[in-house]
């Protein structure tokens, strides 16, 4: 009996090809749509952030130092002169800023101009700058003297922010406090005698292997969308057998199973089962659509079939506890308000349309709490590099909903007294 209440079940699906398009052919679209067009703010590859600085120098810092030097000819003894000019180059404030911005590792995402000073006013107008930083006259040239001979007053940049970009600014705002750290630093080095060397830290020094803890491959944004839109629209299956039993209350077929002297526990078995088998048939087959198209192969299969069982079950749990107040408030509103409401709220925080989790820790704890998010942690841990044992805890949630649903949809479940 069970069986043919499953396989009646699946007639119905196959009966409604309106239904069943949306529940197979919609996230398939939605993962090639999403996934492409926001593959270039996904991937771990490319910046959504974009620093530009316009960097304003009203006099030449080789001629400044040249200036210096030719000053203290006079006033410092041979060997002394001979030690700052070899160690002159690694004074040079404004060479080393250029270097750090320069640097490999920010080219991805900042964009330094050199504008002269001619071009002040226009450029200060130009919103598309995050920042503009001017060099004084004399900047180098004073900040020799400050740190040489101890004289002069420590001199200053002038920086000016865009107020428009938050981000970007705070961005250069840490840069330039590191800069200034580290030049404060050799600063105090160099006026006490201390070799640089004796606070650096090499390898070599280093008893023991260097590991890296808790290093994560990064996922592709067709990955993250598949797995999205699979947890989200794997649940409008609990939905929609929740409004087919509703129906077949209607039509009085609960009342035939139970006249045939068939228990009612066995329709609530066999909704229970249908709702775990279509659900699992379901995110198999859109998952393997994203494997032909995308490439994207899960690297343990058994911690992949383990995951997607348990979400699974999770959801013909939702779909048993769906269809049971339904019988018991005699309504088809609480699944359409499922449908309609609560899965795009589940969907939402389990981070389907956007890793919100990832800005906000405590939107990651209320995801996770999900079987959605529970399943898309897990997916995502498996896709970099988990085993079975990492995402234990997510599937142990999951078995622990399921049963707690099923446990509730029993209790609320319909005797025969008041299946009509």
């Amino acid at each position: 009996m069970l069986w043919n209440i499953i396989k009646k079940q699946g007639l119905i699906f196959f009966r409604n090809p309106q239904e069943l398009l949306l529940l197979i052919a919609l996230p398939m679209v939605l993962i090639t749509i999403l996934g492409t067009a926001l593959s270039g703010f996904m991937e771990a590859g490319s910046s959504p952030i974009t620093v530009k600085i316009a960097l304003i120098e009203n006099e030449s810092e080789p001629e400044q130092v040249d200036r210096f030097l030719h000053e203290i000819e006079k006033e410092l003894p041979p060997n002394v002169l001979v030690g700052i000019e070899e160690n002159i180059n690694q004074s040079m404030p404004i060479t080393a800023l250029k270097e750090v911005f320069t640097d490999e590792s920010m080219k991805d995402f900042v964009e330094l101009d050199y504008v002269n000073p001619s071009d002040r006013d226009k450029v200060l107008k130009d919103n598309t700058y995050t920042s503009i930083i001017e060099v004084p006259k004399n900047f180098t040239y004073e900040l020799l003297k400050y740190i040489v001979l101890g004289e002069s007053e420590q001199p200053s940049l002038k920086i000016n922010l865009n107020e428009g970009s938050h981000v970007g600014a705070g961005i250069v705002n840490n840069i330039l406090t590191q800069f200034q750290d580290q030049l404060s630093l050799g600063v105090f080095l160099d006026k006490n005698g201390i070799d640089p060397s004796v606070i650096a830290v090499s390898n070599e020094t280093v008893v023991g292997k260097m590991t890296t803890i808790d290093e994560k491959g990064s996922i592709s944004s067709q990955a993250y969308y598949s797995i999205g839109m699979v947890v989200m629209n794997v649940l409008y299956i609990a939905g929609s057998i929740g409004s087919h039993a509703f129906r077949e209350k209607r039509s009085n077929v609960f009342d035939r199973i139970i006249i045939s002297d068939v228990s009612g526990w066995v329709y609530f078995i066999g909704v229970l089962l249908s709702g775990t088998i279509f659900a699992f048939m379901q995110t198999i087959i859109v998952f393997t659509f994203s494997w032909l198209v995308f490439g994207i192969v899960w690297p343990d299969l058994i911690a992949f079939f383990a995951t997607t069982l348990a979400f699974s079950f999770s959801v013909g749990g939702l779909a048993v506890l769906l269809s049971a107040i339904s019988y018991r408030i005699n309504s088809v509103s609480i699944t359409s308000f499922f449908s309609s409401v609560v899965v795009t709220l589940l969907s939402v925080l389990g981070g389907s349309f956007f890793p919100i989790g990832d800005f906000l820790p405590f939107f990651q704890a209320i995801g996770n709490i999900t079987p959605n998010g529970a399943s898309m942690s897990a997916y995502i841990s498996i896709l970099r590099g988990d085993s079975l044992l990492d995402i234990g805890d997510h599937l142990i949630f999951l078995l622990l909903f399921a049963f707690s649903l099923v446990i509730v949809a029993a209790l609320c479940f319909p005797k025969r007294r008041i299946s009509k």
